[in-house]
Order: structure tokens, then sequence, then C-alpha cells
């Protein structure tokens, strides 16, 4: 679960909601995935400006 996360991030450079945000790659609700970021330990602004 965390790697796919963590890959989504990586993808949209952080951004979690919105057509190109990582909840939407993954299918989820943006909530849902901030919650599950919180549980595993994920902090967004790392991925921030990220270049993949």
């Amino acid at each position: 679960m965390s790697r796919h996360v963590v890959a989504a991030l990586e993808k949209t450079r952080g951004r979690i909601e919105g057509p190109y945000g990582s909840a939407n790659l993954l299918g989820v609700n943006p909530h849902t995935l901030r919650s599950r970021m919180r549980k595993l330990g994920i902090d967004w602004s790392k991925y921030r400006g990220a270049t993949s």
C-alpha cells in the first residue's frame, strides 16, 4: 500500500486532489488518501515539486 501511495505522489508531484491528483490516480476519495497517508506515516510535502 505504501509503495503505491508513494508512487502516485511522485507521479503527481505531491498533488492529492483534483483531476491530476494522487487520489484520482488511485481511485480513492482525497480524504481517504490523506487518512491512509497519516496511518502510513507518509508526508506529502516532501513530494511537492519532485521531478519524475
